[in-house]
């Protein structure tokens, strides 16, 4: 399993740190915290919330038009 940094996800979802820090928090995109202060992101859970449009999981089963 290979983890990202905050840039290294932003590089690939072509935004800025600061929107990947706000998807995290709002806990709609799936990370982790790595001792005090470091956040990594899944590549494995990264494509897998792109591949499902960057929904929030707990919109799963609702219709979301």
């Amino acid at each position: 399993m290979k983890l990202l940094t905050v840039k290294e996800t932003a590089q690939v979802l072509r935004v800025k740190p600061p929107r990947v820090y706000e998807l995290i928090r709002q806990r709609l995109l799936p990370a982790v915290k790595v001792g005090h202060r470091q956040i990594r992101v899944a590549e494995e859970s990264l494509q897998t919330w792109v591949s499902q449009g960057g929904s929030d999981p707990r919109d799963e089963g609702k219709n979301v038009e």
